[in-house]
């Protein structure tokens, strides 16, 4: 018995070391997994940089503010219909085909709106409804092809990795694609300024590197079920009632915040540039600064416990996107609408941050809450971008602030109704 006991122990002692080898096996990978890194950096920028320039692009090629807003809704029905999709039918595909497939089927959407782009400017066809429409329905195509690069790239960075060795590989990953967040603006509204031809040329050969790099990187030897949780999430010091009305207030800063910031980048674009004359570049400024601010916010946020199940941090967030839109409204000069985007950008983090963190908080299925939270930020972007562009359309070019103006400031009523009545969410938890 006592050899059998030794053995156990020696055993036991063996698969520690086995397992810490393991570890720095997988960790000295990062050097081969460094192209994953690039493909994130890559996708990140060509998107951001894209979703700049193209309310310009809608404009010079004849389009009116609805089909300005159009756009951009358009890829955000395309990515939540074939996200919903993908959960359903692609959940264990290989992440290295998903995500090639998915920047592939990307790029060349880009081309053939740049090649619309060419053919609009040389025939003279400005305004033609057929060829705008193409533009919308491909950026449509293009949001749909995204549901298959982020989550499996996601899943495919983190592949068999645990602890410490998993938290660096998803920090260099995060400072991957939010570096291009910063620089992605200012990139598509210089070259926009120049040509409409130049962003679409940009993105084109910034997705073709980002499938390069994705073949460089190391092989992804199995199929990873993305949309799957392996074991459970619920445990939690707070009560099942006190998360869900912290989750739902949460939901509605989340929803308001995409709804101001697809207001934001799409028809405040025009008004930027064709009532206030600005530059299309200074407007590229303009966003850049509010995504550092953002990526701030989201630090500072990630870092820090203080704010945890603190209702005045959720309402404080909230107004600060009534102040920003109301500046927003209101002035006709930079010195008070720069404020205003720093103002958005720090509201905006926190309540991305707040609404990750409150969805995952004592979830039992945290790919459920994801999948809300993605399609959360889809909806907001979808009435600040789409209904936005068709009431300055119908309505008048400020009309859209103002109705924006009045959902969130619905939105912090509903927030004060759920704090000071925590009875609504608790018969909920209980059903």
């Amino acid at each position: 018995m006592a050899f059998l006991a030794n053995n156990d122990k020696i055993s036991a002692f063996e698969n520690i070391q086995i397992m810490n080898e393991i570890s720095v096996k997988l960790e000295n990978q990062s050097g081969r997994v460094w192209p994953l890194y690039g493909a994130a950096f890559m996708m990140s920028l060509s998107l951001n940089s894209w979703w700049t320039s193209m309310p310009f692009i809608m404009r010079n090629i004849g389009g009116s503010e609805a089909h300005v807003g159009y756009a951009w809704a358009a890829n955000m029905i395309g990515y939540l219909i074939f996200l919903l999709l993908t959960g359903l039918f692609c959940g264990g595909h290989n992440p290295r085909n998903t995500t090639r497939l998915s920047s592939g089927v990307i790029c060349i959407s880009t081309i053939l709106v740049g090649v619309i782009i060419y053919i609009i400017a040389n025939q003279g066809i400005k305004g033609n409804l057929l060829l705008i429409w193409l533009v919308i329905a491909l950026g449509a195509v293009a949001g749909g092809a995204t549901s298959l690069y982020w989550p499996f790239l996601m899943s495919w960075v983190s592949e068999d990795l645990k602890g410490e060795v998993l938290n660096r590989r998803l920090g260099r990953y995060n400072s991957s694609w939010s570096a291009s967040v910063i620089i992605g603006p200012l990139i598509g509204g210089v070259l926009v300024e120049q040509s409409d031809l130049l962003p679409a040329i940009f993105v084109s050969v910034a997705l073709a590197l980002c499938f390069l790099f994705l073949n460089f990187s190391v092989k992804s030897n199995f199929h990873k079920v993305v949309f799957e949780d392996n074991e459970k999430q619920g445990n939690n010091n707070h009560s099942k009632e006190n998360i869900l009305r912290f989750r739902w207030i949460a939901r509605i800063g989340l929803f308001c915040s995409w709804t101001c910031i697809g207001l934001a980048r799409s028809q405040y674009a025009l008004v930027f540039t064709e009532k206030m004359e600005h530059t299309e570049t200074l407007f590229g400024v303009l966003i850049t600064i509010f995504a550092f601010f953002n990526f701030l916010s989201l630090t500072l946020s990630g870092r820090n416990a203080f704010w945890h199940f603190k209702s005045v941090f959720l309402l404080i967030a909230q107004a600060t996107l009534i102040i920003s839109l109301i500046m927003i409204i209101l002035s006709k000069s930079l010195f008070i609408v720069f404020p205003a985007f720093v103002i958005l950008g720090c509201g905006f983090g926190f309540m991305y941050s707040s609404h990750l963190y409150y969805g995952t908080c004592g979830a039992k299925r945290r790919s459920v809450q994801m999948a809300i939270h993605e399609a959360t930020i889809s909806t907001g972007i979808m009435v600040g971008s789409g209904l936005g562009g068709y009431i300055a359309d119908n309505f008048g070019t400020y009309q859209p602030y103002w109705f924006v103006l009045a959902l969130v400031g619905a939105g912090l009523l509903a927030e004060v109704v759920l704090i000071l009545y925590p009875r609504i969410t608790g018969e909920a938890a209980k059903s």
